[in-house]
C-alpha cells in the first residue's frame, strides 16, 4: 500500500486535500477504491498516514563525528525532502491550506513526531560531546535551518546546492560576526 501513500502526497501537492479524490488516487496507484476505503476509511486517515510515511526521513540521525558535518547533513536531508512531492504535500498542508483545522492538525501532529527524531538525537549528542551549550535552543537552531531552506525552495524556487547549506550551517552556528 506504499503506492497509496505515494500517490496520495503527490495528489496533496497537487490539488490539495478538499480536492483530493480517494478514486482518483486508487486508479493512478492501481489499486481497487474499495481496497483503500477498507483500510483508510476517510480522507483524512489517508492523508495522516501518508504523512507520517512521508515524515520518515526526519528519523535519519547522521553521525559525521562533529556538529557542523551533522548539521549540514541534516541540512540536505531538509532541503531533499523540500523538493520532493512528498514536501511540497506538507507545505501545501501546512501553509495554503492551514485555515483547515483537521488538516493543520495533522500537519502539526506529523511534524511534532518527527521533529524528536533524528534532528534531536544530532544535537544531543553534540551536547553531549560539548559542542553546544546546555542552554542552546534546539528548535531554534533547528527551525532557522529549515526555515531558509524552505524559503529558498519556495518563496524563492530556487536550487538547494551544498554551498549555501554549508553557508547557511555556519550562520546558525559562528553567527554574522563569527565566534565571540
Amino acid at each position: 500500500m506504499r503506492a497509496v501513500l505515494d500517490v496520495a502526497l503527490q495528489q496533496l501537492a497537487k490539488v490539495g486535500f478538499e480536492r483530493l479524490s480517494i478514486p482518483e488516487v486508487a486508479d493512478l496507484a492501481g489499486v481497487n477504491k474499495t481496497s483503500i476505503y477498507r483500510r483508510w476509511p476517510s480522507k483524512a486517515e489517508l492523508v495522516r498516514d501518508a504523512l507520517d510515511a512521508a515524515m520518515n526521513h526526519a528519523e535519519q540521525a547522521p553521525d559525521t563525528g562533529e556538529l557542523r558535518g551533522d548539521l549540514v547533513e541534516l541540512a540536505r536531508n531538509v532541503a531533499s525532502f523540500a523538493q520532493s512531492p512528498a514536501g511540497a504535500a506538507i507545505v501545501r498542508i501546512m501553509h495554503a491550506e492551514g485555515g483547515n483545522s483537521e488538516l493543520r492538525a495533522l500537519g502539526n501532529r506529523a511534524y511534532r513526531e518527527a521533529s524528536k527524531l533524528g534532528p534531536w538525537v544530532v544535537l544531543n549528542r553534540a551536547q553531549a560531546r560539548g559542542e553546544l551549550n546546555s542552554d542552546a535552543n534546539f528548535s531554534l537552531v533547528l527551525f532557522t535551518i529549515a526555515g531558509a531552506i524552505m524559503h529558498r525552495v519556495f518563496v524563492e524556487q530556487r536550487d538547494v546546492p551544498d554551498e549555501f547549506l554549508e553557508q547557511l550551517v555556519d550562520l546558525v552556528l559562528f553567527g554574522a560576526v563569527g565566534k565571540r
